[in-house]
């Protein structure tokens, strides 16, 4: 017996401990999303991507589909044509051209500036770490240092490998109209060539007298052109 016991409390001391698995810290993180940003600046020269809107009113029971060629061409070039467009005028005008413009305004270097996901625009807190299809990202808190309705007050989730953003889902800072009294965002983005690009935009909005509107925008990339000449920044070694 007294055998017996001296095994299993050997056995017992010479289990391996479990380590806790360190996690950046928020500042290491910003400094590795800012390093692929600036990359992935460099590494895309243009790309060609089928995007395709539709909207809903649920009380007037009325929808919207519009199909668009998108393309974009670095820095700040976007450029955008109807394919086909088709149901409600009033969605149509009100909602699809409107986006249509809030784009190419964004897209140009100033405006982009004051939208990035970075510093100067947000407060950043860490949530945690969660399963992003089957990659590891972390999950931080985002807070507008200013009133804007570009900037978003919600999450960001940050791939673990790459530290590209995976996704982004919130509330704007700042209602874009007096008929909108809210409005839910979320964005997924794909990677492609190691970049990560847009995939869908999903929304759902609560608008005076119109009551719950959807939106959903989905990403059909045809082509994607790069620098081939320039390395792959290390994201891990900034």
């Amino acid at each position: 017996m007294s055998l017996c016991l001296l095994a299993l409390a050997g056995m017992v001391h010479s289990a391996p401990v479990v380590q806790k698995e360190a996690v950046p810290s928020v500042d290491e993180i910003l400094v590795r999303m800012k390093y692929h940003d600036e990359w992935q600046q460099r590494y895309l020269l243009e790309y060609r991507a089928q995007r395709k809107f539709h909207a809903a009113n649920l009380r007037f029971n009325e929808d919207a589909t519009l199909e668009v060629m998108t393309t974009f061409r670095r820095p700040y070039t976007l450029e955008s044509y109807v394919l086909r467009a088709e149901g409600s005028k009033v969605i149509r005008e009100r909602v699809f051209n409107k986006i249509l413009e809030a784009e190419t305004e964004i897209e140009s270097g100033a405006a982009r500036q004051q939208v990035d996901i970075v510093p100067e625009n947000y407060t950043f807190s860490y949530i945690g770490i969660e399963d992003c299809a089957g990659r590891k990202c972390y999950t931080l808190g985002i807070t507008p240092k200013r009133k804007e309705k570009y900037l978003i007050e919600g999450q960001i989730w940050v791939d673990a490998e790459d530290w590209g953003i995976v996704r982004v889902h919130g509330y704007p800072a700042k209602r874009p109209s007096f008929w909108t009294r809210k409005i839910e965002i979320d964005r997924r983005y794909k990677r492609v060539a190691g970049m990560w690009l847009s995939d869908s935009t999903e929304s759902i909005s609560d608008i005076l007298v119109a009551g719950p509107s959807t939106l959903h925008i989905q990403y059909s990339y045809e082509a994607v052109q790069t620098d081939t000449t320039m390395d792959r920044l290390s994201s891990t070694n900034p």
